[in-house]
């Protein structure tokens, strides 16, 4: 049977650790030991889990996506609205790209909900509690091998049904074709082998880029590796899934 062919760039995941690492740093100040908070969901909205065991840059975190039907002016209200009065400070609002961030300490957690605009005046977004107490900001990369001068942008930990992942971002400063080259050396020396290997030529919403899959012993390494953002080295998104794993909470 044939291994279903996956897609070579998937830029959300990179861009949700980069969001997630931006909010760590501005709760740096959250103190005080309670349950995790419990943030009600938008107006007129569908709320599905992305991961609720998750560490990001070390930092135990629970993420949510949404679509509503509001817009995302109606959702940054709401949730400043919400978040305002019995707390000792005002929640912020920051732009953040082409979303608007609402935040606002909990005792120890720091919650966040990130909103953009949708398709016919709704909207989208991510809402994230992140358990700052206790927790120290870092970015292990695990197993994964690095090149010289390569560094580590952000770390997701996930615990999901069957399987444990940890997806690492790197910025190299080597080409694409070098930082290939050198994965697909250090991953067969280290007795994986390689089931995958797609190139995607570059298209209007994204560069291009390299896919790899390799597998070793109930374990499975998903790298996709593109040109950084500013033309100068590369940008590679690793991911290392450990399948059949019992539950395993951080």
């Amino acid at each position: 049977m044939n291994r279903p062919t996956r897609s070579p760039i998937d830029s959300r995941r990179p861009r949700l650790a980069a969001w997630l690492s931006c909010t760590l740093l501005v709760a740096a100040g959250a103190r005080a030991a309670e349950p995790w908070p419990e943030i009600p969901p938008p107006p007129r909205a569908e709320v599905q889990w992305v991961g609720d065991s998750m560490r990001v840059n070390g930092v135990p975190t629970r993420v949510m996506q949404f679509q509503s039907q509001a817009s995302r002016a109606e959702i940054v209200e709401y949730y400043r609205a919400y978040w305002t009065g019995g707390y000792p400070t005002k929640p912020s609002v920051t732009p953040l790209g082409e979303a608007t961030v609402v935040g606002q300490a909990h005792g120890p957690y720091f919650m966040t909900v990130k909103v953009q605009d949708a398709a016919h005046g709704a909207s989208r977004g991510l809402i994230a509690v992140s358990r700052m107490l206790g927790s120290k900001v870092e970015r292990n990369p695990g197993d994964l091998p690095l090149m010289p001068g390569a560094k580590v942008v952000s770390v997701v930990e996930s615990n999901d049904p069957g399987k444990r992942s940890r997806e690492v971002v790197v910025f190299n400063t080597q080409s694409t074709q070098s930082v290939v080259q050198f994965y697909q050396a250090s991953f067969q020396n280290a007795g994986w082998h390689q089931v995958q290997n797609n190139d995607a030529p570059r298209t209007g919403s994204g560069p291009a880029g390299t896919f790899l899959v390799f597998t070793r012993e109930g374990r499975e390494a998903q790298l996709s590796v593109v040109q950084a953002p500013n033309g100068q080295g590369s940008q590679l998104v690793a991911n290392l899934v450990t399948k059949d794993t019992g539950p395993q909470p951080f």
